[in-house]
Formats: structure tokens, sequence, C-alpha cells
């Protein structure tokens, strides 16, 4: 590399793999060193020779699997490493650990170095992680907790371990809360833990305060109720409350908040919380406090519907309400830190917040046929003021069908002999939620099987045609029939079969099997068309005038044919073999027919109508 403009630089290598195989390397100017360093790069110098060597990785690959070994995302752990100087174990200075999206996590260690890691499915910070099981706690090796943890000690041999952890279920997954401290940390002042709503309904919540002697926790016999009273001894001590919540069939969780250090002193508000604003849709609540003492620019906040946390703390000091918070209550925990380690913490809230102007919303109305197998579709009408989004919940006989939750849906045998209904729910920020419902449908019919009908029979006026339904079912299926020309019913043709009579010369015929039985839907099948109907034609039997004696002309006489124009061909035989070339209505006897009789057959044509051939009687022995 040349060309660098003069300056501070850091170079470094490293895998990106994530399987931890080797430790990052840095240039240091001159050669590859493991420690993070920078370089100086003079005007205009060239950066050549440099070989960046990466350092197999020491360190403990863990991979957090269910009994089942798939992957566990998301799982809490900590490790903790011997300190034979202090002869105490020193955990890990930063948080949350969790594994990753693989369910791996990764931390380095040191040749000579004795290691506690355990992990445990007890994180939750997040709104979005919302695992509908809980697993168990485990530790490499063995145990599972600090306390019966088994321990490692890394040696060059094992200075890159890949370890399996395994965790058993234990129940499903509370959605707690963490608790917020009110109240005065003074000697003789009371602390009060706020519990906000944990998930589901039903949870026993129970309460332990504890303090910090020498980085070990200790607790607070008096310390088991919800309020807690410091007592002199504890000046200067660190205070957390720890909200245990317990339900049969879900795994037990604990959350702690940090209530402050007795006998500090916890900065003031000029007046106290309260939530300004009208609690409705589309309006806002303002956090008003007057002023802070010592001041304070960003106090934080955290803000909850009905005692559940929405979002992360933050200085936002306004919530704006939208139609999801109707007959909920807000909160805002607020926090300020003062000088000397004080703090207030303090909350208020809102009155029941009610709903505010309506959407516009119409009767929604259903599309299609209440057949089981098709399609059924929801037509919401206009809502307003635009853009609303609309949800859809079909329902069956007054029942919610699980998961029909978009605008069509197909009528299942389930349906069969219901009604069925769609709701329309609009929603709106700053719009209370209206969900309208359709009229009912039809009894939904089953749904027959019905083959395609067939047309046998010839094609010619006068002649019979029949239709052949095929097998309908479940049986027995009440069929009915209407023959069509060219598409048109035929008034009184409504039996199985048909005589084609003048009126259908020329034209197509169809036929349509209907077929009906009670609590399934009717089903009209039409068959394909027809060949064009042909006509009859109106014929006479020829004869054949001459002398019968060779050298002699026989002449066909053909009769009348009808009707007028019909074009006529002519062929004769001999001894009923066809004579090659003898195709006029006249043949001159030749010496091969002596002894032979002679005939003709005359064979009449006419568009629209069906060629018919016609024979004459053969004459006596040519002379």
């Amino acid at each position: 590399m040349s060309g660098i403009p003069a300056g501070q630089y850091t170079l470094r290598a490293a895998e990106v793999s994530g399987e931890h195989l080797y430790d990052a390397a840095f240039w240091d100017g001159t050669a590859s060193t493991s420690q993070y360093v920078g370089f100086t790069v003079a005007d205009g110098a060239a950066l050549t020779g440099v070989d960046l060597v990466l350092a197999d990785a020491t360190g403990v690959r863990v991979l957090v699997t269910d009994e089942a070994g798939n992957p566990l995302p998301s799982i809490q752990y900590g490790m903790q490493v011997y300190r034979p100087e202090e002869d105490d174990w020193y955990g890990l200075q930063r948080g949350p650990n969790l594994t990753d999206e693989t369910g791996h996590l990764w931390e380095n260690t040191v040749v000579g170095s004795t290691y506690k890691l355990c992990v445990s499915d007890d994180y939750y910070q997040d709104d979005w992680y919302q695992p509908g099981v809980r697993h168990g706690d485990a530790c490499v090796g063995g145990g599972t907790t600090y306390d019966d943890a088994a321990t490692f000690t890394v040696t060059e041999q094992t200075r890159r371990q890949e370890v399996v952890v395994t965790l058993p279920v234990v129940g499903q997954s509370l959605r707690p809360v963490e608790p917020f401290v009110t109240g005065s940390t003074a000697v003789g002042g009371t602390l009060t833990a706020e519990t906000g709503t944990w998930k589901p309904a039903g949870v026993a919540l129970s309460y332990q305060w504890v303090t910090w002697v020498d980085n070990e926790r200790v607790l607070l016999p008096a310390g088991t109720g919800a309020t807690f009273t410091p007592t002199a001894d504890l000046v200067g001590k660190s205070l957390n409350v720890e909200v245990t919540g317990t339900l049969a069939g879900y795994r037990t969780a604990t959350m702690q908040a940090w209530a402050g250090e007795v006998g500090t002193t916890a900065p003031t508000i000029s007046q106290p919380l309260t939530l300004a604003g009208t609690a409705a849709v589309g309006q806002t609540l303002t956090a008003t406090y007057g002023t802070i003492t010592p001041p304070d620019d960003y106090p934080m906040f955290q803000w909850l519907v009905d005692g559940f946390p929405v979002g992360w703390t933050t200085s936002e000091k306004t919530f704006t309400l939208t139609a999801e918070h109707i007959g909920t209550r807000i909160t805002a925990r607020m926090t300020s830190y003062g000088d000397g380690g004080g703090v207030l913490h303090t909350s208020a809230t809102s009155a029941v917040v009610q709903s505010g102007v309506p959407l516009t919303a119409p009767t929604p109305t259903i599309s299609g046929k209440a057949t089981v197998g098709q399609v059924l579709t929801a037509v919401p009408g206009s809502w307003a003021p635009a853009p609303v989004t609309l949800k859809y919940q079909w329902y069956r006989s007054g029942t919610k069908i699980t998961g029909a939750t978009t605008g069509t849906y197909t009528l299942t045998t389930a349906d069969q002999g219901k009604t069925l209904t769609v709701h329309v729910i609009g929603s709106k920020p700053g719009y209370a939620t209206v969900d309208k419902a359709s009229a009912k449908t039809a009894v939904v019919g089953g749904l027959l099987t019905a083959p395609t009908p067939t047309i046998s029979g010839t094609v010619r006026v006068g002649q019979k045609l029949t239709a052949t339904p095929g097998t309908w079912g479940p049986a027995p299926v009440t069929l009915a029939y209407q023959w069509y020309r060219a598409g048109t019913r035929i008034t009184g043709a409504t039996a199985s079969t048909y005589t084609l009579t003048t009126a259908d010369l020329g034209k197509t015929l169809t036929v349509h099997v209907i077929g009906s039985k009670t609590g399934y839907t009717t089903v009209d099948k039409a068959s394909a068309k027809t060949a064009a109907v042909a006509g009859l034609l109106t014929t006479a039997t020829p004869t054949v005038s001459g002398t019968l004696k060779v050298g002699s002309t026989l002449t066909a006489k053909p009769g009348t044919w009808g009707p007028a124009p019909v074009t006529l061909a002519y062929q004769w035989y001999r001894a009923g073999v066809a004579i090659s070339g003898a195709t006029s209505p006249t043949y001159k006897l030749v010496a091969a027919d002596k002894g032979t009789g002679i005939k003709v057959k005359v064979t009449g044509t006419k568009t629209g109508y069906t060629t018919v051939a016609r024979t004459s009687a053969q004459t006596a022995t040519i002379g």
C-alpha cells in the first residue's frame, strides 16, 4: 500500500466465521501482535511487508440446546474465574450475556486459570423475545448454580474447548415486570416496590430486600414484603429488591431493581409527578413535575400500560394514546439521579383511557357461493377517514374459526349445514377500533360429485339423442335435464332423451344435467356441444333403362330427391363390382359386361344434410 496520508492507524485481522478458531492480530508497525495497538505512517510512506499472524484462540465455546438437540438463543450465562490472591471467584463485569441465534456463546480464557460457567433461561428484558417455554439451569461439567458448579482448568492441551450444555424444559414462560422502588432511602423512611402487572394472571409474588457486603449478597431478614424501612446499620449500603413470581406450570422468574444507597439525599421535585392531558384515544399524556433540585435536564421515564412496560427506559416525557389503550391505565415511572449517589424514584398513573372519535364503518358483505370447496370473499366497504387498517375474522354459526383471518375463506366440510359471517375490524392511530359483522350467508351446502355429461346418438333430424349423466354422489342424487339448441333453452326438452327436429337443422345441441340433494348445493353440469345437426334428404330408388346388349347405352334414372337442389353422384357396378371410371348418369355396355348384371348407385349430397346413397336393382343378363 502506498500514498497513505500521514497519521495514526490500526490494522487488524480476524476471522469472520464466528467459530473462534483464532485470536485477532494487530500490526504494530513492524510486527504482528495480539495486543490492540496502532502505528504511525509518515506522509507518502508505503506500507509493505505486513504479515499478520493469527494465534490459536484460547477460550470456551458452548452450544446450548434443548433435550431434542435444538439450539437455544438468548440464554443468559455467566462465567467466574478463581483469583488465588483474593481467594475468591470473580464474575464477568458486563451483561446481559446471551447465546447467539445459533445457541452458541464464546468466552476467552487464560491457560492456567480455573473457571465456572453456568447458563440460565432467565432473560426477560426484551419485549420481542417471548419464548413459549422456559428451560432449566445448568453449568459446564455439571451443577446448576455457581454454588455446586463443576470447575474446569485451562491447560495448553485444552486451551480451546467446545462444550454442549443441554437444558430441560421446566415450564411455560412468565412475562414478568421489572420492579420499581419509590420512596425514601433515609433511615426510617419507607421504600415501596411497585411490581407492575405480571402475566398471565394469577402469578404469586414474593419479595426479598438485599444489600451487599464485600461483594457478597446479603439477605435482609426484615425485607420480605413489598415495603422496607432502612435502618441505621445500612447507611452507605446499596439496597435492591428482588421480586419472584411463581405460577404452576411456569418457570419461576425473579426480577430486581435498585432502590438506592441508604442515607443519601435524593433529588426533589417542586410538585408531585402527574400525567397532564386527557386520557382518550388520539390525545397525548405529558409527565409534569415542576422543577428538579439539583437540576436534571434529562430525567428518565419508563412507560407502562396497565402495569406492563412499553419499550425501553427513555427521556421522552410524552405518551400518545391509541385505540389499543382503550380501557387501560398509563403509568410513568420517573428516575432522576442527584449528587452524592442520591436517586429519585417516583411514579404517576392516568385515569382509564377512553375511546376517541369513532371510525366511519360500513357493514361488510360476503360474496361467493355458499358451497363446500367454494371461496367466500369479504367486501368491507369504504372505511374513513382513510387509511384504515382492516383485519378479518370469519365465524361459523357464531363461533370463531381459528386461523380464518384473511379477506377470503374457502368453505370446508366442517361448514356444511352452517351459516358463515365475517367480522371486519378497523383500526387507525387516534381512533377507537371498530368491529363490524356481516349478515349470515345461506346455509352452506355440501359438494356433490358431478361428472360432465355426454351425448350419444346420431346427430341428424329425426334421430334420438341420449344424455349420459355419469355417476353422481353421494347417492342418491336427483337428476333433472334441460336440452339447449345453440345455447338457447329448448322449451319442454327436459327428459334424458331428445328427438331432433327440423328446427335443430344446422345447430349444435347441449344438455345440462342438474343434480340436487338435501343438504347439498345444486349443481348444473353441461355437456360438450354436438356436431351441427344434419338434415334428412328425401330419396328415391334409382332405376336403369336401355337395351341390355353390348354396345347399347344404359341410363340411370335417380328419381326425385329433396329438398332441391341435391347434388347427385353415380357409380355403375358389374356383377356387384364397381366399374372404374363409370361415374356418369349413362353407361355404354362393353364386351366385359356380356353375361353379367349391371346396377347403379346414386349418392345425394347437400350442405347441412346427411349424405345418402341409393342403389338400383341389378339388370337381367347382358347379351
